[in-house]
């Protein structure tokens, strides 16, 4: 049976209440006294109910991190090091999976925000932040990372995707393809629509006619590549861009799978920094500062449970191009 306040009390000699002010740091207690009363939680080895404290504080000292798609590297990534900063200011980090599905994300901000969580980091797979609002507490302290929603009025933490795409395809054309494909993510999603933005903003700058039929949308993170990247394939394409990292990975498997034998294409996609394996040598890619992303939404939370009512913050982070070992222009 594990020890009770009671009897570290009993052991050390005081009465529960000086106990629970040397645990809680809540008021004043003699050095002597404090060291009898950590000795007897050490010989007993008893572990505060730290709910039950926390409950009577109204603090958690725990923040939720909302995510679209746990398995995928990229959100890991952010997991990894929203967690180490709040690690470093006594915070716990609670994570919760969405798969991408916006009924998950609401039910999963609704049960959090009653109670399990002091604030919130959101991956979000909605496009209206007022989704989200109507649900919180007011003032409740959420700080939006990797994709922006529309209406909201609070911490968001995003890359400008635009530019590292545009020059990506601008190299392909440079290259002399003229046909080029783009498999592109969930559609209604900002950093789906910013990605597009750039791949035909490329084409334009390079008066080659926009087709939309080379635009393929993937609606679910387990959609296959095979039946869109064949597609793209038969229109004549001899380039494809990944507009995510999981589509590269998918669409890098395949063409090391023998999917497309005959065919000779380039693949542009997106390289997650900690996670280089499926990058070919040689290859050119598109990268996002993930590590520099995860750090600063764990410093906004931090920030904004300290002062729920500064002004918020937008940081938009920049993408980049990197042209791969070999690959002449």
């Amino acid at each position: 049976m594990s020890a009770s306040i009671r009897d570290v009390a009993n052991l050390a000699g005081v009465s529960g209440a000086t106990v629970s002010h040397v645990i809680n740091g809540t008021r004043f207690v003699a050095d002597a006294t404090r060291q009898r009363v950590q000795a007897a939680i050490d010989e007993l080895q008893y572990s505060p109910n730290i709910l039950a404290r926390k409950f009577k504080t109204g603090s958690r000292d725990t923040v939720g991190f909302v995510v679209p798609d746990i398995a995928n590297g990229y959100f890991a990534t952010l997991i990894e090091q929203v967690e180490e900063i709040l690690q470093a200011h006594e915070f716990r980090l609670l994570v919760s999976n969405t798969r991408e599905d916006a009924g998950r994300e609401l039910d999963s901000l609704r049960m959090l925000s009653s109670g399990v969580v002091d604030g919130l980091v959101i991956a979000s797979t909605l496009d209206d932040y007022r989704m989200i609002d109507e649900l919180l507490p007011p003032g409740f302290p959420v700080v939006l990372v990797d994709r922006a929603l529309g209406n909201a009025s609070v911490d968001t933490i995003t890359t400008d995707n635009f530019g590292a795409i545009r020059d990506g395809v601008a190299a392909l054309i440079r290259r002399g393809h003229r046909r080029i494909g783009l498999l592109a993510s969930v559609q209604h999603l900002t950093t789906t629509a910013e990605r597009v933005r750039g791949y035909r903003t490329a084409l334009e700058e390079h008066s080659i006619p926009w087709d939309e039929d080379l635009v393929r949308y993937l609606e679910s993170m387990t959609d296959p590549v095979h039946e869109s990247a064949e597609a793209l394939l038969d229109l004549g394409c001899t380039a494809m861009v990944a507009s995510n990292n999981v589509l590269t990975a998918k669409l890098m498997a395949a063409m090391h799978q023998g999917a497309w034998p005959r065919v000779d294409t380039e693949i542009l996609g997106y390289r997650d920094s900690a996670h280089y394996g499926y990058v070919a040598d040689g290859a050119e890619w598109l990268e996002e500062p993930i590590v520099e992303m995860g750090r600063l939404a764990g410093k906004a939370i931090v920030r904004r449970l300290a002062d729920p009512a500064a002004p918020p913050d937008q940081i938009i982070l920049k993408a980049s191009f990197q042209a791969g070992a070999g690959v002449n222009e």
